[in-house]
């Protein structure tokens, strides 16, 4: 086999350079390669669904301790308070 100068290469000399070089192109193909996030798009729309669970949750404390006699700071006190705590 010729090499790109004209001088002769062995054909053994000639495979390995050809599979050290692909299996080069694979290594830096495999450095490249970024897998697509798993919390990327989709934690858009799981702040929306959290968001509107927690604005849910807090209306019903809410009116929960209105229908218990609280006044309404009392109740929207004890309310910010549940949501500041973590169970």
């Amino acid at each position: 086999m010729m090499n790109l100068f004209g001088v002769p290469v062995s054909d053994d000399v000639a495979a390995a350079f050809l599979a050290a070089a692909a299996n080069k192109r694979q290594e830096e193909a495999k450095k490249a390669f970024k897998p697509d996030s798993p919390f990327g798009k989709k934690e858009s729309q799981d702040v929306e669904n959290k968001a509107k669970k927690s604005a849910d949750t807090a209306k019903k404390f809410f009116d929960a301790y209105m229908a218990q006699g609280f006044t309404r700071a009392e109740a929207f006190k004890l309310t910010v308070g549940n949501l500041n705590t973590k169970f």
